[in-house]
C-alpha cells in the first residue's frame, strides 16, 4: 500500500511526453556543424580568390583592348599609359587607368604594362598568392 501511494505521488512529476533534444544530441549536432564549417571555409576562400582573379583578368583584357586599339589607331605610345615599371619606383602595380580616366584597382594581384615599338603593348599579371594558374600574359601582337 505504501508503495502504491509513493508511486502515485511520483507519477505526476514524470515526463510522459519527451519532447525536445537531450544535451548529448545537441552536442553531436554542434560538432557535426563545426566539422562542416571547417571543411567549407577553405573551399569558400579558394572560390573567392578565383572570382577576384577572374575580375582582374576581365578588367585587364578590357584595358588591353583599350590601349592596343589606341596604339593601332595612332601608331604611337600614348603618354597616358605608364610603362616605366622597371625604372619608376612610384609605378602603380595594383591599378590601371583607362584612357577615359577611369581607374580600376586590382582585387587579387598586380600587373605590369610594357610597350614595344612597332608591336604595341603587353601586360603581365600575377596574383598576390603567386599561384601559377593565376598568371595572365597579354602579349603585344
Amino acid at each position: 500500500m505504501l508503495k502504491t501511494v509513493l508511486l502515485q505521488k511520483i507519477k505526476p512529476y514524470r515526463r510522459v511526453n519527451k519532447k525536445g533534444f537531450t544535451l548529448m544530441e545537441m552536442l553531436i549536432v554542434v560538432a557535426v556543424i563545426a566539422i562542416l564549417i571547417a571543411v567549407a571555409i577553405p573551399v569558400f576562400s579558394a572560390q573567392l580568390h578565383k572570382a577576384r582573379v577572374a575580375t582582374d583578368w576581365a578588367n585587364l583584357r578590357s584595358f588591353y583592348a583599350d590601349i592596343q586599339t589606341d596604339y593601332m589607331t595612332t601608331g604611337e605610345q600614348n603618354p597616358k599609359v605608364p610603362v616605366d615599371w622597371h625604372t619608376n619606383p612610384a609605378y602603380d602595380w595594383h591599378s590601371v587607368t583607362f584612357l577615359n580616366g577611369q581607374k580600376v584597382k586590382m582585387k587579387a594581384g598586380f600587373c605590369a604594362v610594357s610597350f614595344t615599338k612597332d608591336v604595341g603593348y603587353s601586360i603581365e599579371y600575377e596574383c598576390n598568392d603567386g599561384h601559377p594558374a593565376c598568371h595572365l600574359s597579354l602579349p603585344a601582337q
